[in-house]
């Protein structure tokens, strides 16, 4: 927990009003350091970056490999896997920072289990997990396939 902010549970009374629950929700994001807001809108940087940083990562590792190969040979992969690891343990942070805000700025989980119901919510998720791991397969597969020609 980051020092100056504590832990609040808030939870819905029974029977309260919408609105009371909207002021409930209001005060939770705020002792959370959260502005209430909900901003819609998504720019070219924005979505340039995200999917970026997606797709780079495994574009960057094979890419570093087949340099290393193609410079001095199989000693070479060997050492640039640390460089590998090094990039890799940098994009693990920050995607572990951005997830921290999941919770409360909503993933497609939680939405759709908010939107719908918790069984709905639990497939999506598994979806867009095995999407995710499809995506990157697909990637890493591809990219050497580009590299040796």
């Amino acid at each position: 927990m980051r020092r100056g902010h504590r832990r609040v549970i808030v939870t819905m009374q029974p029977g309260a009003a919408p609105a009371d629950q909207a002021a409930q929700d209001d005060a939770h994001l705020r002792s959370l350091g959260i502005k209430p807001e909900l901003r819609r809108t998504l720019g070219f940087l924005s979505v340039f970056a995200v999917a970026f940083s997606y797709i780079s990562v495994s574009t960057g590792t094979f890419t570093n490999q087949a340099v290393g190969y193609g410079v001095g040979g199989p000693v070479t992969v060997f050492w640039a896997w640390f460089l590998v690891i090094i990039g890799q343990s940098f994009v693990a942070l920050n995607f572990a920072e951005l997830s921290s805000h999941f919770p409360v700025a909503g993933s497609i989980y939680q939405w759709s289990k908010r939107l719908s119901n918790r069984t709905l919510g639990w497939f999506t998720g598994w979806i867009y997990f095995w999407a995710g791991v499809v995506t990157v397969t697909a990637v890493a597969v591809t990219v050497p396939l580009v590299l040796s020609t």
